[in-house]
């Protein structure tokens, strides 16, 4: 055999193994291209939120709602506690006048035509342990605002903002300033709720009204 026939087949030797080694590296190349895809696109799935939340239930919540519904809520709150301010001191006001039948008034008419029972019985619901005497008229509302406080001392402040303006209220639904009694339940009110807020006193110093 001649050296001329010999080194004829290097060449296709060497072609050969050049071309193993380039698919095995275009392997090892798409191997890599596929790994770092899976990668990306696993990291893709997960977004890191600084506005968002999810609960147990695996709902999607935004922080300024949240802060738009405790406002909502607040105000809710504070017009809940002014409505029952109103009304109360309203029907206290109408049984005071109820009570003194020589008062002209309103309803002064209403009361001179009542008969004598019904008077006797508004005087005794006005009367200092009477239901809408001074101390239980203020018991309720303390015990109300502290429902809607849900037992919150830190809410006190803005509670009594409300009684106020409920009493503010009841004036101008009145037409004139309310009687003695009404002022004297206002004033009760607000101290009580001081004492609340303070801590020398407990809900519980109201609970027959919160049940």
């Amino acid at each position: 055999m001649s050296v001329s026939s010999i080194s004829g087949t290097t060449p296709a030797y060497e072609t050969t193994t050049t071309t193993a080694a380039a698919a095995a590296k275009e392997a090892a190349q798409q191997k890599d291209t596929t790994a770092a895809e899976k990668n990306t696109s696993s990291e893709v799935v997960y977004e890191k939120s600084n506005t968002t939340k999810k609960d147990s239930a695996n709902q999607i919540y935004n922080r300024d709602s949240v802060i738009s519904k405790l406002k909502a809520d607040q105000k809710s709150r504070a017009d809940s506690m002014r409505g029952l301010v109103e009304k109360l001191l309203s029907k206290q006001t109408n049984k005071y006048n109820l009570a003194n039948t020589n008062l002209s008034t309103l309803f002064g008419a209403a009361a001179k035509n009542a008969d004598p029972a019904t008077i006797k019985k508004a005087q005794e619901d006005i009367s200092e342990d009477g239901y809408w005497g001074v101390n239980k008229t203020s018991d309720r509302l303390v015990s109300m605002a502290i429902a809607l406080a849900g037992g919150d001392t830190g809410k006190a402040d803005e509670m009594m903002a409300a009684i106020q303006k409920g009493y503010d209220k009841a004036t101008a639904a009145w037409g004139k300033e309310l009687p003695d009694i009404s002022k004297r339940t206002l004033e009760a009110t607000k101290q009580k709720m001081e004492d609340w807020k303070n801590g020398k006193t407990t809900a519980q110093d109201y609970a027959d009204y919160l049940s």
